[in-house]
């Protein structure tokens, strides 16, 4: 492989790890990469708010029902979700550029619009995940019910 191919895929010519404005990278300090994704999930989540805040504010002088302010409650905070996690794959998320850092792939490029945006729908529903597991934990029923089995609806064929 040439070092004028290496150049221009974005690979470091002395190195594996990719280059930018002409230098390689070096990679993120986790403390770095850390606060990136906690002051995304904070501006995610102060977004939402202002969503659900006007949208109950249009509701409390009656231009807005109060079914149509439910609705938006409840989309805010996946649109959001959404927005960032596209805002991380195609360009850079605003945790990210106020910590000055970048997700690229190994290659140098981007990671794209579906992954970015598969990934932050990910991290942004695992702790609703994980309060609905809490929740299905303290809300099960007693263990001395009766067991559950599994039949077939008809008997089995005899060969």
């Amino acid at each position: 492989m040439s070092s004028n191919y290496r150049a221009q895929t974005g690979l470091a010519v002395n190195g594996s790890g990719p280059w930018r404005n002409r230098g390689p990278l070096t990679p993120a300090p986790s403390v770095r990469r850390w606060w990136a994704r906690i002051l995304d999930a904070v501006l995610v989540l102060f977004f939402t708010g202002m969503l659900i805040g006007i949208a109950l504010a249009l509701a409390a002088v009656n231009i807005i029902s109060i079914d149509d302010a439910t609705k938006v409650a409840l989309i805010s905070y996946p649109l959001m979700a959404l927005v960032f996690g596209v805002l991380y794959g195609c360009t850079v998320s605003p945790g990210q550029a106020l910590c000055g850092v970048v997700t690229l792939k190994h290659s140098g490029r981007r990671v794209g619009f579906w992954r970015g945006m598969t990934r932050y729908l990910a991290i942004a529903f695992f702790p609703v995940t994980v309060v609905l597991l809490i929740w299905t934990i303290f809300d099960a029923p007693t263990l001395d019910l009766d067991p559950i089995d599994v039949y077939y609806r008809r008997a089995p064929q005899v060969w």
